[in-house]
């Protein structure tokens, strides 16, 4: 079976569904002149699939959830890349597998952007460039004959590296791989956490066949209340139940507020006070993706939000759903495409109990008609 489903991929002969287009013909003028249209337009619709990997087979999504989210109306899958499993002897077999989860994402009518997550690669590496070049030609070869309507390939999860070094680093990593894939979409973003305040501050690349990323996490101390990843003195393993929306003089968040400060979490309550210098609400988000359009605009090149979510476990569920809700509307009001992080960890859109789409996310982000 997987021989000939390699043979279709190869001729790019998969069918594939209508998409709709949200958003005005004004907003979306950039992206109909982009040099890959059918590509952008499935990427308005998306979600982050790590774990696809998983060593134990029963933690990986299941072809059941995939199709069940499609029949949603998700068209995209960013599939993240292991860093440390493409390093050294592994990094064969490791391209096999991420070889053959791209054609079953095909088989299942879904687009794929292929995505590094390498961590601090670029400080790891005694010649970083040089690494990545060796890199993204072996993962470029290995896909070159894969459709460019249905495949993309990113290439850096959140670069740390300062942005002066890191652009145009990634303006050489472009050049080379499109020796390689002359005609497939090639998705970047600026250094650091991919926000939308350092992609104002940059000018696009010549190759009109590149996808600018952001990453969109605001306020921070609301959509990742409660991460417990960042070590034992993190401000953000303290909190919990912050609304949203939500101003500094709520009952809400002044009654968190005296909770944390009573039990001397006094880091926690000031990283709260600062973020709500600003009230958290439409007005906020809609600012942000101001910033992303104007850009867009202004240099006529399309950009994506590949990441955005809340984290689940101790935000308060409608305060999350309203979240994702705004986001989303701000995304396709400006033709922005959307990529939900993540697939069914922390963040997910999983159901933990049926396993199955969370119907409520599922209406904050793809609203029935």
């Amino acid at each position: 079976m997987w021989r000939v489903l390699l043979a279709v991929a190869g001729l790019g002969l998969f069918a594939t569904r209508a998409v709709s287009a949200p958003g005005t013909p004004e907003a979306c003028a950039v992206a109909e002149r982009f040099a890959n249209p059918a590509l952008l337009a499935t990427m308005r619709r998306g979600v982050n699939l790590p774990g696809w990997d998983n060593d134990d087979a029963a933690r990986r999504p299941t072809v059941q959830q995939l199709e069940a989210l499609r029949d949603r109306g998700f068209t995209h899958v960013r599939l993240l890349l292991d860093g440390a499993r493409l390093e050294g002897p592994r990094r064969a077999a490791y391209l096999d597998q991420m070889y053959e989860q791209a054609i079953l994402l095909f088989s299942l009518d879904y687009t794929v952007s292929l995505d590094l997550h390498a961590g601090d690669i670029l400080n790891r590496q005694a010649s970083p460039e040089a690494y990545l070049t060796e890199l993204w030609q072996q993962i470029a070869k290995r896909v070159r004959f894969l459709d460019p309507a249905k495949l993309a390939v990113e290439l850096l999860n959140e670069p740390q590296a300062d942005q002066a070094t890191w652009w145009p680093l990634a303006g050489r990593l472009v050049a080379e791989i499109r020796t390689i894939l002359p005609s497939h979409s090639i998705v970047v973003g600026p250094a650091g956490p991919q926000r939308h305040e350092e992609l104002a501050g940059l000018q696009p690349f010549p190759d009109p066949n590149v996808i600018y990323a952001v990453h969109y996490y605001d306020p921070f101390v609301f959509t990742h209340q409660g991460a417990d990843w960042g070590g034992p003195d993190d401000p953000l393993r303290f909190l919990g139940g912050l609304p949203f929306p939500a101003q500094a003089s709520d009952q809400a968040i002044t009654a968190r507020l005296a909770e944390l400060e009573a039990t001397g979490q006094i880091r926690a309550a000031d990283a709260v006070k600062l973020s709500l210098d600003k009230p958290w609400d439409d007005a906020m988000i809609s600012s942000a993706f101001d910033v992303m359009a104007g850009w867009s605009g202004r240099w006529q090149r399309p950009v994506i939000v590949n990441e955005f979510g809340v984290l689940s476990w101790r935000a308060p569920r409608q305060s999350r759903l309203d979240w994702l809700a705004d986001v989303r509307r701000n995304a396709e009001e400006r033709c922005i495409g959307w990529t939900h992080w993540d697939f069914q960890d922390g963040f997910g859109l999983m159901d933990p109990d049926t396993g199955m789409p969370d119907e409520g996310v599922m209406d904050a982000l793809i609203p029935k008609k």
